[in-house]
């Protein structure tokens, strides 16, 4: 795959994280869930993580998320600030019918391989060390196009299934400059498109009236990469364990913790196969929670809070593994008679491998949801 691997990155316009492997991994998960650190993401029907959760929604319901991001990136050349924007996520649910059932459709960023980078590198040309210049550029990345529907059974069980379907594309464009003008400018092209599927099953059961218990299964199996429409690998994507806890302690208050383990390394041997450091299985765990000040108008800016901490799949180095950790806050408001409304999350994340490469980034979501036919249950 075309430039699966370079040399130290002296400058990136997105995360440079994410210019390893198939990318940075996507949360799926709405601003809401965000704003608590993505605690919450297990029982949220408005994130693409449990099928599950689609059980609560008992009204036709579409949401869209905004995420802009601003970042500061340390490589072992150099350091520089980059910002972007990206839509990664979009949802439509609802129920079906009198059947005790809910169905959703969704679309959110699998991985991000929208960046930029430059880097310097010595070569040995005719016997004479040259320095070449080079700057790869991709754009696009992995998308995950959700189909799932959800039971509501008895004293408040939920039970879900879905089917995913992963594509997208990459546009990469490498070009190359040399120290040494007897050498001409090269540039090479290509666009790098992805296929797969995946399955995925959850449930949510309350245990009295404060607590609630979720747990997810997905596993997504083998992701076909062609090159310019010519099959060039087959890489293995992860399954995915998750289990989260809920507990009301009060009226006001609500409060969530989450655990996910994905078995990223699935992909090891193909990525090392085309050049790249490989991948490594990953572990996120997030905490948080929401505070809601009228309890008679629960969504009239309530106060969510949150930190999470995870790892990441593609290293810069084959030997080490990227870690990233954040916290977060944010909050919304509904209107219209409750059938519109803004979420709000603010985080600050960094993300590290090693001492030679850190991150720091500031991600402002935004998420839009319309309910045409009124309130929803939460």
């Amino acid at each position: 795959v075309l430039a699966v691997a370079l040399p130290a990155a002296l400058g990136a316009q997105s995360s440079q994280f994410g210019t390893r492997g198939l990318g940075l991994p996507g949360r799926g998960q709405s601003a809401r869930a965000l704003a608590t650190g993505g605690s919450f993401a297990l029982f949220d029907p408005l994130s693409t993580l449990n099928p599950a959760a689609l059980g609560e929604v008992t009204v036709l319901t579409a949401a869209f998320t905004g995420l802009q991001n601003f970042r500061t990136s340390t490589a072992p050349s150099a350091t520089v600030s980059g910002r972007d924007m990206r839509f990664p996520l979009m949802t439509i649910t609802g129920p079906l019918g009198k059947l005790p059932m809910a169905a959703g459709f969704t679309f959110s960023n699998y991985t991000d391989r929208d960046f930029s980078v430059a880097t310097t590198s010595e070569l040995v040309l005719r016997d004479a060390p040259v320095t070449s210049f080079d700057t790869l550029t991709s754009r696009g990345g992995l998308g995950d196009i959700g189909l799932g529907a959800a039971y509501r059974g008895a004293s408040g069980l939920r039970i879900g299934a879905a089917f995913h379907i992963i594509t997208g594309s990459a546009r990469t464009d490498l070009r190359r400059g040399f120290s040494d003008t007897a050498y001409r400018f090269v540039r090479q092209q290509a666009e790098i498109s992805y296929a797969g599927s995946g399955v995925a099953v959850g449930v949510t059961r309350p245990v009295g009236t404060r607590i609630t218990f979720a747990a997810l299964a997905r596993t997504d199996g083998r992701v076909r990469i062609d090159r310019d429409s010519t099959p060039v690998s087959r890489v293995g994507l992860p399954a995915t364990l998750g289990a989260g806890v809920r507990w009301r302690p009060g009226s006001r208050l609500d409060l969530a913790a989450q655990a996910m383990y994905r078995t990223w390394s699935e992909a090891d041997a193909g990525l090392i196969a085309g050049g790249g450091t490989g991948a490594k299985n990953t572990f996120d765990v997030a905490i948080g929670g929401e505070y809601t000040s009228d309890i008679r108008r629960p969504y009239r800016r309530p106060i969510r809070f949150g930190v999470h901490y995870s790892k990441l799949p593609f290293p810069q180095n084959a030997t080490a593994q990227p870690t990233e950790f954040g916290v977060a806050a944010g909050t919304g408001v509904r209107f219209g008679q409750d059938r519109a409304g803004i979420d709000l999350a603010l985080e600050h994340v960094w993300r590290r491998e090693g001492s030679a490469y850190r991150e720091s980034a500031w991600l402002l979501s935004v998420g839009v949801s319309v309910r045409p036919q009124g309130p929803v249950g939460r």
